[in-house]
């Protein structure tokens, strides 16, 4: 097999990337989690190939380059309310994201990549740990950026995940490449780790800079309440790279 560093950085965008090895972990949650849903369950062995997942969010900065060299069409929102640039970039949609990576080289995550990112081989129920610690380690409602929103990408470093992802647990929720099914989980326990193939409603994951409920920054729970059209505060964009072998 080829050699693939631990780190590194995307020359079109300089977003920055860890390897995670990928293999089996085990995703989802038990009944030993009192927080957890039924869409969140059964917790089983799931397998991904290896690859890259952004460190960090997409930024303001990286967006706007985007936009300048594409021409895309993202709207007004993400830049109306003048975050700096070394913050997430919001307002974006799927879409919008898609077109992004696309434009990057890279690609979103993957539901399955994106929580084990987050939450490690073991399913820590946080990316740090087991212990919400009164929510002290993420940017929320009770904790919220400089502007009452969002904080730089690279904040609360006490937060990281077991890759060392920062944010993976509030500021944004963020898009997946998946389509969203209510059971997916039930499926993958059978074996069967198919995408699903859902058109509607997309997948997003890790919580916002808005929320309030300490239940939706864990590392497994499953949002899908946005068209993949729709555009909002507290969405935005964590990228991803398959490993070619």
């Amino acid at each position: 097999m080829s050699h693939h560093p631990l780190y590194t950085v995307n020359e079109k965008d300089g977003s920055e990337l860890v390897l995670v090895p990928g293999g089996w972990f085990l995703m989802g949650s038990t009944d030993a989690d009192s927080e957890a849903g039924d869409k969140e369950k059964p917790q089983h062995l799931h397998f991904v190939e290896p690859f890259y997942i952004g460190i960090y969010c997409v930024t303001v900065a990286q967006f706007t380059k985007f936009v300048k060299e594409t021409k895309h069409d993202a709207g007004t929102d993400w830049k109306g309310e003048g975050d700096p640039a070394d913050h997430p970039v919001r307002y974006v949609n799927w879409h919008d994201s898609k077109a992004y990576c696309k434009w990057a080289g890279l690609r979103l995550p993957t539901e399955a990549e994106w929580e084990l990112s987050a939450r490690g081989y073991k399913g820590i129920i946080y990316p740090w740990g087991n212990d919400w610690e009164d929510g002290r380690r993420v940017t929320w409602n009770k904790q919220k950026g400089p502007k009452g929103n969002t904080t730089p990408v690279n904040a609360h470093p006490e937060g990281v995940s077991p890759f060392g992802t920062y944010q993976q647990s509030g500021n944004l929720w963020e898009w997946c490449e998946d389509g969203w099914e209510e059971d997916a989980y039930k499926r993958y326990a059978k074996g069967d780790f198919s995408a699903p193939t859902s058109r509607g409603t997309r997948c997003l994951r890790g919580g916002s800079w808005n929320g309030n409920y300490p239940e939706s920054f864990r590392g497994g729970f499953r949002d899908h309440n946005y068209l993949p059209g729709f555009r909002f505060s507290f969405n935005g964009v964590r990228v991803a790279r398959t490993i070619k072998f």
